[in-house]
């Protein structure tokens, strides 16, 4: 028999002390709640956590991390709460996480991330390797690298395209949806990293 494993560790920021002393108060009061109700329609809050030190700027940091049978989606839906009750400090806050196994199963290794913004609890970005590489070794996932040069005239073909259609308003509704685009060549010409998201018509 295997065992199966999810390895993590990350520091959660807090604003203050009594900031995260209710937030370690809402994982008690949920997963108190949690084991009462049936069937669950939310995550156990299931992982290890340690109080360390108080920064210099006054924030508490949490420390989370696997303890043997952690959760890491339980982990996610916490500072997501979190985050929307306004507990946390700074704007985000990602965990890295890993996936063993106790015997060379094949469905016992992966891992992936998950980004949070905590002005929102939004998940901004998430990622799980299986996925990722079961897509890219079906054809499903393209990779399209654009040099800087090539990013920066595109942008600036965009912005004139956009320029002319407000004045004509003829194509203006169609153009102003390439805003998001115009925003990712305009970044890629900066030299940041750039991911864009979407799918095909079907």
């Amino acid at each position: 028999m295997a065992d199966y494993y999810s390895k993590f560790s990350a520091l959660i920021p807090f604003r203050s002390v009594e900031a995260r002393a209710c937030a370690l108060a809402l994982r008690d009061a949920h997963n108190a709640q949690w084991e009462e109700r049936q069937p669950h329609h939310d995550e156990h809050y299931h992982f290890g956590a340690e109080i360390e030190d108080s920064a210099t700027d006054g924030t508490a940091p949490l420390w989370v991390h696997d303890d043997g049978g952690s959760n890491v989606a339980g982990l996610i839906e916490f500072v997501q709460a979190c985050a929307r009750q306004k507990l946390c400090a700074g704007r985000r806050w990602c965990v890295v996480w890993s996936y063993d196994c106790s015997k060379p199963r094949l469905d016992g290794y992966g891992g992936g991330a998950c980004v949070i913004d905590l002005e929102t609890g939004d998940c901004l970005a998430s990622l799980d390797l299986v996925d990722m590489a079961d897509s890219i070794a079906n054809g499903d996932h393209e990779t399209v690298r654009i040099d800087v040069g090539m990013a920066a005239t595109a942008h600036d073909v965009l912005c004139l395209e956009m320029a002319a259609s407000d004045r004509t308003e003829d194509l203006s509704e169609e153009i102003k949806t390439l805003s998001p685009l115009v925003q990712a060549l305009k970044s890629v010409a900066e030299r940041r990293t750039v991911t864009l998201v979407g799918s095909g018509p079907d």
